[in-house]
């Protein structure tokens, strides 16, 4: 402190006024700088005029452009900031028409609507578009039961009902010619295991747009089980005098059935006969034949289609 009072004798006692002159000197030093020209690069808001109910934009749109401009200091302030900086118009006359606009093609459109601004040179190269034709379609809505992800074991057991019958699809051309003439519920990422009633989604593709946007679907399912069961098997027309008999007197036989039900079976409700009348000669075999079975049971198979022939004279 003692080298600056001998410096500035006073200033302890002027400081304020120091102060003052240098904040004055300042002020004047900025505008006197503002008043100037001065060259630089911005980004340039851009919008677009076109058609839009009529077509579908497939990629984003450019939302500024890269330009050099000059200008005094004021105004390059405010376009800097955004203030007062009405957008470049890019008039799209036939869009879907139009892939690109390359820098020769901007420069016109740029320069008519820099308002305050000189424009220097145009940074940005092309811009792309990518807008295809709207088609619209009404389809009728399917609900396929095989794409329903029912959890393992699980059936359905009760028609499919669905509030909607058709839906009013909206998209871009290449996406709608691809489409089959329906549209379907989207049921991924999901597993039921229970009676189900939800609003769904549809599954379409990219940009497509759909009214009504879901449908309620409603449905019940119930749990299966697999199971087996020893069966005897009755033979019909064999010998009496025993002479031809089967190999096995007994066949597994395989179902599903509805869980609830699982306790309700025995053995008594499944029949299977062989007929010695059809037996195959060359093989000495006959094909057992399951002749009832338990109302409730499903997916019945036997474990084997063929039984082998014993004749006394080979024991």
């Amino acid at each position: 402190m003692g080298i600056f009072r001998f410096l500035l004798p006073g200033l302890k006692d002027n400081w304020k006024v120091v102060v003052l002159s240098i904040l004055g000197a300042t002020t004047f030093w900025f505008f006197n700088a503002m008043n100037k020209s001065y060259d630089t690069r911005v980004d340039y808001p851009l919008s677009y005029t076109f058609a839009e109910d009529s077509v579908v934009v497939m990629e984003p749109l450019a939302k500024q452009i890269k330009i050099d401009v000059t200008s005094g200091g004021w105004n390059l302030i405010r376009k800097t900031l955004r203030i007062n900086a009405t957008p470049i118009n890019i008039p799209l006359d036939n869009p879907t028409e139009i892939k690109f606009l390359t820098r020769s093609s901007l420069i016109p459109m740029i320069s008519d609507q820099l308002d305050g601004l000189r424009l220097i040179y145009v940074v940005t190269d092309t811009l792309f578009f990518n807008i295809e034709d709207k088609v619209t379609r009404k389809l009728p809505v399917l609900v396929d039961s095989i794409s329903i992800p029912l959890s393992q074991s699980y059936r359905m057991i009760s028609p499919i009902s669905c509030n909607v019958d058709s839906a009013v699809v909206s998209g871009p051309k290449s996406t709608m010619l691809e489409m089959p003439n329906y549209v379907q519920l989207d049921f991924s990422n999901i597993s039921i295991d229970g009676n189900f009633e939800e609003e769904m989604n549809f599954f379409v593709g990219d940009h497509v747009h759909v009214d009504p946007p879901d449908a309620t679907v409603q449905f019940e399912v119930a749990k299966f089980l697999a199971r087996e069961i020893n069966i005897p098997i009755e033979q019909l027309d064999f010998p009496e005098d025993s002479s031809a008999f089967l190999a096995d007197s007994s066949v597994l036989l395989y179902y599903t059935i509805k869980e609830e039900f699982e306790d309700d079976v025995n053995e008594s409700d499944f029949s299977v006969t062989a007929d010695y009348s059809m037996r195959n000669m060359d093989d000495s075999t006959v094909a057992p034949i399951l002749m009832y079975a338990h109302e409730k049971a499903q997916d019945i198979v036997l474990s084997s289609d063929r039984i082998k022939l014993l004749f006394a004279e080979e024991q």
